[in-house]
C-alpha cells in the first residue's frame, strides 16, 4: 500500500507543479478556474488545481482505479496521499522561498 501512496502522490505533485505559472498545464489551470468562476463553484478550485493537499482526495479517487482497479483500499490510500502531499507541499514551500 505504501508504494501506491508514493506513486499517486508523486503523480499529483507532477500535475500540481505542471499547473504553475509558465509550465505546460498552466492554460488548463486558468481554464478550470474560469469555468469554476463561471459556474459559481469557486469552492472547487482548490481541490482541482490550487491546493496540492486538497488535490490528494479528488485525484486519488480518479487515479487509483485507473492504476490498481476498484478496491476498498482506496480510502486508506487517499488518506496517506493527503498526508504525504502535506509533507511534500511544506518542503516545496521551503525550496521556493
Amino acid at each position: 500500500m505504501l508504494d501506491q501512496i508514493v506513486t499517486i502522490s508523486l503523480i499529483i505533485t507532477a500535475i500540481y507543479i505542471s499547473m504553475t505559472d509558465g509550465m505546460l498545464l498552466h492554460p488548463v489551470r486558468r481554464l478550470v478556474c474560469r469555468v469554476c468562476d463561471y459556474l459559481h463553484c469557486s469552492i472547487l478550485r482548490k481541490p482541482l488545481c490550487e491546493c496540492m493537499i486538497c488535490m490528494g482526495g479528488i485525484y486519488t479517487l480518479a487515479i487509483y482505479p485507473l492504476l490498481y482497479g476498484l478496491s476498498w483500499r482506496v480510502l486508506p490510500v487517499m488518506l496517506g496521499v493527503i498526508g504525504l502531499n502535506a509533507i511534500i507541499a511544506t518542503q516545496l514551500c521551503k525550496i521556493t522561498d
